[in-house]
């Protein structure tokens, strides 16, 4: 890490500056030493926050001081209920893309369950909408959570801390984000990332896997489908001709002079080299069937709606969050933008992590900025730790804001009033449109750019700034005490992969983000072809370790959403 020095990066020159000190006093060997040590007490002194924490967590619901005022009993059900859920989404987000293409054929009599499970998301367009439906209930799981782990009730004199204190740490929910994020997300990550199969084997992996296929059925999710095709013509429209451009000049040439001119043969160059489904250098648009068309309007006119409520219910001050209606309007503004981006970049850093960024140094500086940032040792995997607790942290407060606990029923079925209204479901439509899913689409097809928008660097460096300070070290500590345990005889008996994991190497190709800028698209012309090969024969680039062809990109292309 230290000989990858950043002069622009104040963290970096601390860090440079401490090892420098200690470098004077001790060897290599002992500065190592040194270092485990105070990872070591770190984790600890984390740790026993995280306890501290689930401790005031479960005191608060005992003595019935959270937002969801039912039993106790009923509270800690929900609460476990909900973790659970909440881990299964979070390990299936990586489980179901790893094995999607796998040859699980030769696993169906050991781990049959996962056999059954793979089945329902086999395909890329399968795993798409589980993904979709999935992401629905993360959210609202964790809406739910910040109703039973904040505390608005709890006295301003409990036990004995200042009225600052009950502030920060019972009443604006912080406790809910250290269980959610030890025990609903990183410890089922971690665990699912070694054992993959072991995981996608347990009970309930496939309740959860259709559970979220029948969220995308039913089109609750369809308005970001919508913001997304909307955004991307509007702000992107030229990456789109670029990419039509570059893939019909790619088919053209792979053609043979005897397939060209093949009179009886009427098929377009991307017709004869990607197959039906394609045309003019891009996969075809599925015709929307009156069930699509439905899907949509429902869902538009239920965001829409969720909005109208959330605006209304803010004015009233009808939410939870201790804070002023011009504050409470800001902070929502300001946490959706905040959610916004860390979708976004989760995707467009893991998806742009072996590209060759010299390519694009230029065309996209805060984007290459952002990318030597985040790809040194071990650096993206302290992003995703860091980003988790900051998306935590975020969705928390926005369902403090969108949760109206406080609103009057003016006459409705209290069933009904308490479903639309006080759960925070707007607030989770509202959520799921603009905070998460449609910049999740945006940065999958459009990473360059979505890296090089301003913030993108700054949310990336707080998402490293929040794992130094260690917030994720409590479900590493989780994790390593409990292995032995839970998979020490699995682990000897077979690995959770069916082959080693490798990792890819730094790819290069043409990307229409760059193209885009070049001087070649704005004439209309081809780009000049390129030749990444390093023995100068043509050759199959690979996309974040996925061949191009099994992604319907061009070699180094975006995919084809």
């Amino acid at each position: 890490m230290f000989g990858l020095s950043n002069e622009d990066d104040p963290m970096e020159r601390f860090q440079m500056y401490c090892y420098d000190t200690l470098n004077s006093y001790f060897n290599p060997e002992q500065y190592a030493q040194l270092m485990f040590v105070l990872k070591t007490i770190k984790t600890i002194i984390c740790s026993c926050a995280v306890m501290a924490l689930i401790t005031m967590v479960f005191a608060g619901i005992a003595l019935s001081y959270c937002v969801l005022q039912i039993p106790p009993i009923a509270n800690f059900i929900l609460l476990f209920a909900a973790l659970l859920l909440l881990a299964y989404c979070e390990a299936l987000h990586y489980g179901v893309i790893a094995v999607e293409k796998w040859d699980m054929e030769k696993y169906r009599e050991q781990f049959p369950r996962a056999y059954k499970s793979w089945k329902l998301v086999d395909t890329p367009h399968k795993v798409k909408k589980f993904i979709v439906g999935r992401q629905f209930f993360v959210i609202f799981v964790v809406f739910l959570i910040s109703q039973i782990t904040s505390f608005p009730h709890v006295p301003k004199d409990f036990i004995g801390l200042p009225p600052g204190l009950i502030l920060a740490l019972l009443e604006t929910g912080l406790p809910g984000v250290a269980i959610v994020l030890t025990f609903g997300q990183l410890v089922s990550q971690i665990f699912v990332e070694e054992f993959t199969l072991q995981f996608m084997n347990l009970y309930g992996v496939e309740f959860v896997i259709r559970l979220s296929l029948g969220a995308e059925w039913v089109g609750i999710c369809h308005t970001s489908w919508g913001l997304f095709h909307s955004t991307a013509r509007l702000l992107c429209s030229d990456v789109k001709r670029a990419k039509k451009i570059m893939n019909s000049q790619n088919d053209l040439t792979q053609l043979t002079d005897a397939e060209a001119a093949a009179p009886v043969d009427t098929r377009s160059p991307s017709q004869k080299i990607r197959g039906p489904d394609f045309e003019s250098g891009l996969h075809k648009k599925e015709p929307l069937t009156w069930f699509d068309g439905i899907r949509y309007l429902w869902s538009t006119f239920a965001t829409g709606c969720s909005i109208g409520i959330i605006l209304y219910g803010i004015s009233i001050k009808a939410y939870v969050l201790p804070t002023p209606v011009p504050a409470a309007y800001i902070i929502a503004i300001l946490m959706l933008a905040n959610l916004f981006f860390l979708e976004g970049l989760m995707i467009a850093v893991v998806a742009t992590q072996y590209w060759d960024p010299e390519l694009w140094k230029d065309v996209y500086p805060r984007a290459y900025k952002l990318h030597k940032l985040v790809n040194r040792p071990d650096y993206v995997k302290r992003f995703i730790i860091g980003r988790q607790f900051f998306t935590v942290l975020t969705n928390f407060l926005l369902g403090q804001i969108f949760t109206f606990a406080n609103f009057e029923n003016p006459g409705w079925d209290p069933i009904l009033f308490y479903v639309v209204i006080k759960s925070g479901l707007v607030g989770v439509l509202t959520t799921l449109a603009f905070g998460q899913l449609m910049p999740e689409l945006l940065a999958a097809e459009y990473p360059l750019r979505f890296m090089d928008l301003y913030y993108s660097y700054s949310v990336t460096y707080f998402s490293l700034a929040f794992d130094w300070i260690g917030v994720g070290h409590c479900g590493w500590a989780v994790y390593y005490t409990t292995r032995h345990v839970m998979c020490g005889s699995i682990k000897a008996d077979a690995h959770g992969s069916p082959h080693e994991d490798t990792k890819q190497s730094i790819v290069q190709f043409d990307s229409p983000e760059v193209f885009v800028k070049s001087q070649s698209f704005k004439e209309g012309k081809p780009p000049p072809k390129k030749d990444f090969s390093p023995s100068g024969s043509p050759s199959s680039v690979s996309y974040t370790g996925v061949n191009a062809e099994e992604i319907d990109v061009i070699p180094g292309g975006n995919s084809a959403l």
